[in-house]
């Protein structure tokens, strides 16, 4: 315990890590109130419509965005409660559009699984069944003000990613390496029982390092969005935030949320045992640092900058790392990878492949320590 309390001190006292922390929670601290285009009035005229969505409501939101057209038909001025109802009208109409769409790819699907049953394809049709079955799941069905989860949400995609991406690279890259050139490293190898001691207690150090970045930003995301938004929304459905329009996956923004910070702590952890591994074979801190860095970014540079679009080479950034920790990828469409005949959805391969990473890192760290020599 000493070990790792020690470790610890030491990457917590790195003043980079607040100067960064200052910089990043300010800007985004900016960004959440100068793009405040929601006001207290759209929170009263949807809480005014929530709950069940009736044939009554869809038929008062028909005539009330009728309504709604005939004034800016005629009116010029902004009217906040006109503008108001013009969005919770969308809103509604958008859930009656998830719907439909829903309903035409179960009957799309329908007639795949029939085709590929036909075409002695039982792989095929399994994949199908289990993506209607899913679809099956989803319940669009009420209303109600969801700002707060929806942004909540999508911090964790892109603010989130940034932050556990700096920390982590800047936290962890001298783990090792800082050691090596401070001539430290000497003293531990001299110490055979110890070497094995130490690198556990870096990786532990690392870990917790890991979990202590995203809880910070994950209380700052959640304070920050119901100071805003208020609490309401969490128990609507992901569908009603256009990234996961198409998504088959049957959850309310407060399940995916809590699924979400898992599986972005696991990759975390995962990823900062990786770190851990390239300073132990780094003899710089710099060099740890890009190659680190490299690891993380490629995977956006590839998709985002370079805009791959080879269906097989998409499917194998999306179990990156990266894309694990960013987590959306995994569940804005129906994803699945064929073990032995079996459809596995792409979360579940994801949690597999950061255990394995986070496994492999840390036997491969222990190993290269029991077998470095002293200089």
């Amino acid at each position: 315990m000493s070990l790792i309390k020690w470790e610890l001190t030491k990457i917590f006292k790195q003043k980079s890590l607040y100067f960064v922390a200052l910089f990043l929670f300010g800007w985004f601290t900016l960004v959440l109130f100068t793009n405040m285009h929601e006001t207290t009035v759209t929170r009263e005229v949807f809480n005014e419509w929530e709950g069940p969505i009736t044939t009554e409501k869809l038929a008062a939101a028909e005539k009330l965005n009728a309504e709604v057209n005939e004034f800016f038909s005629k009116e010029n001025a902004v009217n906040e409660r006109k503008s108001a109802e013009a969005g919770l009208t969308e809103t509604i109409a958008m859930s009656q559009n998830i719907a439909s769409t829903i309903k035409e790819r179960e009957d799309d699907l329908n007639q795949l699984i029939k085709n590929a049953e036909a075409n002695g394809n039982h792989s095929l049709a399994a994949k199908l069944k289990l993506q209607k079955d899913m679809y099956n799941e989803v319940k669009i069905n009420k209303i109600s003000y969801y700002k707060a989860p929806q942004e909540a949400v999508d911090f964790v995609n892109v603010f989130g990613l940034i932050l556990t991406g700096a920390f982590l690279l800047i936290g962890l890259c001298g783990i090792y390496s800082n050691e090596h050139a401070s001539g430290v490293e000497n003293y531990i190898l001299s110490a055979k029982k110890g070497r094995k001691a130490t690198m556990q207690a870096k990786l532990m150090a690392a870990s917790i390092f890991a979990v202590a970045v995203v809880v910070l930003w994950e209380a700052f995301n959640l304070i920050s969005r119901t100071a805003v938004y208020g609490t309401k929304g969490w128990d609507l459905p992901i569908q009603y935030s256009f990234k996961y329009f198409f998504s088959p996956y049957s959850l309310t923004f407060m399940e995916y949320h809590i699924i979400q910070i898992a599986l972005h702590i696991l990759a975390a952890i995962a990823f900062a045992g990786l770190i851990v591994l390239v300073s132990t074979l780094s003899k710089s801190t710099v060099i740890s640092f890009f190659v680190s860095g490299f690891l993380f970014g490629t995977p956006i540079l590839a998709q985002s900058i370079m805009n791959v679009e080879t269906i097989w080479v998409n499917k194998m950034l999306t179990l990156t790392l990266t894309n694990i920790m960013k987590v959306e990828e995994l569940f804005m469409n129906f994803i699945s990878y064929n073990v032995f005949g079996y459809p596995i959805l792409a979360p579940y391969v994801g949690i597999a492949i950061a255990v394995a990473v986070l496994a492999g890192a840390a036997v491969l760290a222990v190993v290269l320590i029991e077998r470095k020599q002293i200089v």
